[in-house]
């Protein structure tokens, strides 16, 4: 027993690997698994990935795979190989294994977990994971019925199969050739020996559906949603030029994390004829990716999110708009006198900066992210991270802000299309879990069919909602008086 675990350690712990690398100017991961022509098609798999998606999509997916081959190359040590039909069992045993590990009753998942550990993974964890080793499974068959094709002919030309690369030596061969080239121990003999199917969820369903109603609190939304009242707390609490432009930035506009650090100081019109026509914009890297290289290199740039939006406009509010300008014009000052000193690292066109050598943070999430926590925590009580400043501004436009449409049956909270466009959202269920009804209010509906059967009450749903906003009003009334 004491063998097999030292070699399982070995193999699985040792040679199994996941390196980082850049590839034709984009970050990808290199596997290494001890079987060249396996790591081949890893490697394109993964490049393949980072043309079509963000850095972080990439790292999530190729971590995904590798915790996967982990499981396939464990069950391998075990039994000493794998057939066609014990593959399908194991992938029909995987997504018990993720979330039961030793606990599973099913037989594989439970012998692979004693081996290599309990992952316990949440419901929306492994639907995500899954997802990912899905798709590398539907690029394993990919490869499955090019190889069977070309084998039925005699020949395999790398060439030909499919953007997968591999090993030229392959050259013409025939089907046996190729599966021993391939050897039987591999993630890619078990698949070409009779493909692979997708791996179907058995026992997991996504998060349910978020209700229209919600527990808004004092501060018009929910938990999510940093207090709207302590915000400009929060900006003024801040230690440096910089993360009051940032912050007062991400409360006036509802802009992403993302977006703000990818944001350059072209982007914002600053000397317009008066206040009220002041603009900043939002646009995709993507768009100018030739501007960019003047700062950042091109694998930087390749790593850049954007999730996409309508227009680029943006729509800013009150008291954070006013905050931010006024910052920024002290920021801009002080960082051109820091450039003057700093020989030439601050010259770039990005707005957010490092404090220090006034490099580009358009990656540095977490750097900000920990000094944004620290003073919201101060400020609050409670944990936000920089989301919470975007359903703040959602919850605003959704329920609070003044409705300048005079046909709209809504004095306070813009029209859905409206709040759509100015929140960047491609999908309108996407805007639609700010503009929902508070459940206090719905209380009060309900309890009108029994008053209504109640003499010396309201007689009807109109007034009992009066009286339960009258109720509200004289409550929060006191709350402010004892403030």
């Amino acid at each position: 027993m004491a063998n097999q675990e030292h070699l399982h350690k070995k193999h699985c712990g040792v040679w199994l690997k996941l390196v980082p690398t850049v590839r034709n100017g984009l970050k990808t991961f290199r596997f290494s698994t001890l079987n060249d022509m396996q790591d081949k098609f890893l490697d394109n798999w993964a490049y393949k990935l980072a043309r079509e998606y963000s850095y972080r999509t990439v790292k999530a997916y190729c971590y995904a795979v590798k915790r996967f081959l982990s499981y396939i190359f464990a069950l391998i040590e075990l039994e000493g190989g794998i057939s066609s039909q014990r593959l399908q069992e194991a992938l029909h045993a995987y997504e018990s294994y993720l979330v039961f590990g030793v606990k599973s009753d099913n037989e594989i998942a439970k012998k692979i977990a004693i081996q290599i550990g309990s992952p316990n993974l949440t419901a929306g964890s492994v639907i995500s994971h899954l997802a990912a080793v899905n798709k590398f499974i539907d690029a394993s068959e990919q490869l499955h019925r090019a190889l069977e094709e070309l084998e039925s002919k005699g020949a395999i030309l790398s060439r030909n199969l499919t953007g997968f690369t591999l090993e030229a030596s392959v050259g013409t061969a025939v089907t046996s050739i190729v599966r021993a080239a391939l050897k039987r121990n591999t993630w890619l003999g078990a698949c070409i020996a009779g493909g692979a199917h997708r791996i179907k969820r058995a026992g997991l369903r996504p998060v349910s559906k978020q209700s229209e109603i919600a527990y808004m609190d004092e501060f018009g939304g929910d938990e999510k949603t940093f207090p709207i009242d302590k915000c400009v707390e929060l900006i003024e609490s801040a230690t440096s030029l910089r993360d009051k432009v940032l912050w007062s930035l991400l409360s006036a506009s509802g802009c992403r994390i993302s977006e703000a650090l990818t944001m350059l100081k072209e982007d914002i019109d600053l000397m317009p004829r008066t206040l009220d026509k002041k603009r900043i914009y939002i646009v995709d890297p993507s768009a100018r990716r030739d501007k960019l290289i003047e700062f950042i290199p091109e694998a930087t740039i390749n790593q850049l999110p954007y999730k996409g939006r309508d227009k680029p406009q943006t729509f800013l509010i009150e008291p954070f708009a006013s905050l931010f300008w006024k910052y920024l014009v002290e920021y801009l000052r002080e960082e051109k006198k820091k450039d003057t000193l700093r020989g030439g690292g601050g010259h770039h066109g990005f707005l957010i900066r490092n404090l220090l050598t006034g490099e580009p943070m358009c990656l540095s999430y977490q750097a900000l992210l920990e000094r944004f926590q620290k003073a919201a925590f101060k400020a609050t009580g409670n944990s936000y991270g920089f989301h919470s400043l975007r359903h703040m501004y959602g919850y605003y436009l959704a329920n609070h802000c003044p409705n300048p449409n005079a046909n709209s049956r809504r004095a306070f909270g813009l029209d859905l299309q409206l709040v759509k466009q100015y929140m960047g959202h491609i999908d309108i269920n996407s805007t639609r879990k700010y503009a929902r009804e508070d459940v206090q209010m719905l209380h009060a509906t309900v309890a009108a069919s029994n008053l209504i059967r109640m003499s010396g009450g309201p007689q009807n749903v109109r007034q009992t909602q009066i009286a339960f906003l009258k109720r509200e009003l004289l409550r929060l009334e006191q709350m402010e008086n004892a403030a």
